[in-house]
């Protein structure tokens, strides 16, 4: 029943798309000069929203738009709407555009719709049952590698950006027979279902831009997940890594790992708030020789450990300064347990946790001769922000000696939140 009221609904809505599309209407700037809404955005998701809200009235919805409000928790049935999935390709170019219906049951989406409203193509995709595309089943997806596949993927990601260091992915685009960028998640990730590219690549989506398309390209047997190989969440923005297993694997491991990027060490890490100092002392020292500055930074600032298997395996400390900064500190991996994974990890989580500090702006700083530690943190979208000249030596520090160089200046970078 469900699949049946949702196409209609879609094509009701595709209609009232088509019909507006060459009239005048209110562009406005949400959060960039990239992220824009209409009045038919909205008109078009309250259209949805209230026909699912009179035939379902217990179900919730999340939508782009904002014309209902954002659900607690992702329990019983969920709908995932996207009115128009590139908004800005409907206002310049009338076309390459989609309105994107996912259907989530206990925590797992069940149904997917991407309608490309301009060519009438819809894309439909039922879990367990395969794949269709007005009607014809979708055939499993070919294994490529990056040097045999014709990509999808926005050139920012190659370009200065907050998300990534350009030169992550631009071996990617370097290796591969080719690259588009397209301007719609779902319908990048339909046209990847349907064979027409043959993998997507983003750094920043939104449940209702990935959900549906997400179950197209599993349902003909292809992979999505996030550029780190975590499974993708929907509970908030995420990257998407999307193509055949062969694809995936190979982005992961010779791009991905290869720049030291991934974040997952074991899926059973845990990262938790810690208070007591001794217990964790020897740990932190490691990251900086200089315990007395170490023991400051622990008594003015926050420490969170990261467990596996109940042991601690490393640990970082957040210190507010004020005015929307917030400073991670110390980074620290157990040398039996030392690898870029953890520490990615632990890097993420404090991302997410500077927030509630109220932070706006992540600081870290670092040792002049800890070439490896700025390139983990370069990599991670911090860029350069200053160098305090003898800093260790005018704050009251003892020298520290690193690889037979005595440490003087203290590089920073910062990223925003």
């Amino acid at each position: 029943m469900i699949e049946w009221f949702a196409v209609d609904l879609i094509k009701q809505a595709g209609e009232l798309i088509r019909r507006e599309i060459d009239q005048h209407y209110e562009v406005e700037r949400k959060t960039g000069k990239g992220d824009l809404v209409t009045e038919i955005d909205r008109a078009v998701e309250q259209l949805i929203v209230r026909r699912i809200q009179n035939r379902f009235p217990d179900h919730q919805i999340m939508g782009e738009e904002g014309t209902t409000d954002t659900p607690d928790t992702l329990s019983g049935t969920v709908w995932f709407v996207d009115p128009i999935d590139g908004t800005l390709n409907f206002i310049h170019q009338k076309r390459m555009f989609a309105i994107s219906v996912a259907v989530m049951v206990d925590g797992v989406v069940e149904y997917g719709f991407v309608y490309d409203v301009m060519a009438d193509e819809m894309f439909m995709a039922r879990r367990g049952y395969g794949a269709t595309l007005n009607g014809r089943t979708l055939t499993n997806l070919h294994e490529h590698h990056v040097r045999d596949a014709f990509l999808s993927m926005n050139a920012t990601w190659v370009t200065p950006n907050h998300q990534i260091a350009p030169e992550i992915l631009a071996p990617i685009v370097r290796d591969s027979i080719g690259t588009r960028a397209h301007g719609a998640a779902s319908l990048e990730l339909a046209w990847l279902a349907a064979g027409r590219v043959d993998g997507y690549i983003t750094m920043r989506n939104m449940p209702w831009d990935y959900a549906a398309g997400k179950l197209l390209v599993e349902e003909v047997g292809g992979r999505v997940v996030s550029l780190y190989g975590e499974p993708i969440r929907y509970d908030g923005r995420t990257s998407v890594l999307a193509g055949s297993e062969t694809f995936v694997n190979d982005v992961i491991k010779h791009y991905v790992i290869a720049k030291w990027l991934t974040p997952e060490a074991k899926p059973d890490l845990q990262i938790v708030e810690h208070e007591s100092y001794e217990e964790i002392r020897d740990l932190l020292v490691l990251a900086n020789p200089n315990e007395a500055m170490v023991r400051e930074q622990f008594q003015t600032g926050r420490t969170f450990k990261a467990l596996l298997g109940g042991e601690i395996v490393g640990a970082y400390m957040l210190v507010s300064h004020g005015a929307g900064r917030v400073e991670l500190v110390n980074i620290a991996v157990k040398p039996e347990r030392q690898n870029q994974t953890i520490g990615q990890r632990m890097l993420q989580d404090a991302v997410k946790r500077a927030t509630t500090l109220g932070g706006q702006e992540l600081l870290v700083c670092t040792g002049n001769s800890s070439i490896m530690q700025l390139r983990f943190y370069q990599q991670a979208g911090f860029r350069f922000d200053s160098v305090e000249r003898d800093y260790f030596i005018q704050h009251g520090y003892d020298p520290i000696e690193e690889d037979g160089l005595v440490l003087r200046d203290r590089i920073c970078l910062t990223r925003p939140i």
